[in-house]
């Protein structure tokens, strides 16, 4: 498969000199966010600025958090959590957990129900204490 690395390079170079816009985000909000175009089986974004859907998991402050991208692909795995969004239904992939800068966000899709985000962040603490 061909990798668009150079492509991927300008567009966080453009990304990163982006003046902060004050954006405030909340756990549970999903937005389009710019993954990029990574290494391996690492999620990438697509479209010009390499975006997909991320799951706001955990925020550290206005700045930072952890993400977690979603798929409309679903696949029977322990790392994978069906979910809905808008009344269609989705995958986050628990597996792909980052760390993310909110200068990588663009628009608000919306967010999880407060049961999905339970069962997602059961999961995770599944996943990390082994229990899977």
């Amino acid at each position: 498969m061909f990798k668009r690395f150079l492509d991927w390079i300008h567009a966080k170079i453009y990304i990163d000199s982006q003046p902060r816009t004050g954006t405030v985000i909340n756990e549970r909000e999903v937005y389009w966010c710019s993954l990029g175009e990574n290494v391996g089986d690492e999620e990438n974004g697509k479209g010009d600025v390499f975006r997909r859907p991320v799951l706001v998991f955990k925020k550290f402050n206005n700045n930072i958090f952890w993400g977690m991208p979603m798929s409309t692909k679903s696949k029977e795995s322990i790392y994978y959590m069906k979910v809905t969004l808008k009344d269609v239904e989705q995958s986050v992939i628990l597996s792909q957990l980052r760390l993310l800068d909110t200068k990588r966000l663009d628009t608000k899709i919306g967010f999880l129900s407060e049961i999905d985000f339970l069962r997602v962040q059961d999961s995770i603490v599944d996943i990390i204490r082994f229990k899977r």
